[in-house]
């Protein structure tokens, strides 16, 4: 049997890992050339934290559900200590509705940091390191309630293959 804390902790470092190589090819890719990159505007950071955010979201959970599901398909058994929250049961819908979350609360936090303090633009490998901050943060924060609603709905004994 496994170990819920080092299970969640495991799958939340592996979202972490992915998200940091998926969003920094992506800054890298849209902000190359640009020594210092705009916070506001169409081509702005804060306006790229919406996709951002979205994917983080979606990305940390979805993965993490449906290979906790087959996991538990296939044998494995956690005893979970709680049913996960409130939030859909359902793998894509839980996806979405934890993506637009992270997306609407990544742009509120950037906005209201670069409303504070007045920055305009940010150098590039800063707004680099800020930029990969929500991918190592997010998995920690959505991961663990989306495996054990993964785990919750395992059958009552698990399926045995022959």
């Amino acid at each position: 049997m496994t170990d819920l804390k080092s299970y969640i902790a495991r799958e939340s470092t592996i979202g972490s890992i992915i998200n940091l190589a998926i969003g920094s090819a992506f800054y890298l890719a849209v902000f190359r050339g640009q020594t210092d990159p705009a916070v506001w505007g169409a081509k702005g950071l804060i306006v790229d934290c919406l996709p951002q955010g979205f994917m983080v979201g979606l990305m940390s959970i979805i993965p993490a559900m449906l290979i906790t599901r087959k996991r538990v398909n296939a044998g494995l058994h956690i005893p979970t200590d709680m049913p996960g929250g409130w939030l859909p049961r359902n793998v894509f819908a839980r996806g979405v509705v934890v993506a637009l979350a992270t997306m609407v609360g990544l742009v509120a936090i950037a906005a209201g940091l670069a409303a504070a303090t007045g920055v305009q633009s940010l150098p590039f490998w800063a707004g680099f390191a800020l930029k990969a901050l929500p991918g190592l943060i997010v998995p920690w924060i959505v991961i663990p309630p989306a495996i054990r609603v993964a785990l919750a709905q395992a059958p009552s004994t698990p399926l045995v293959r022959t």
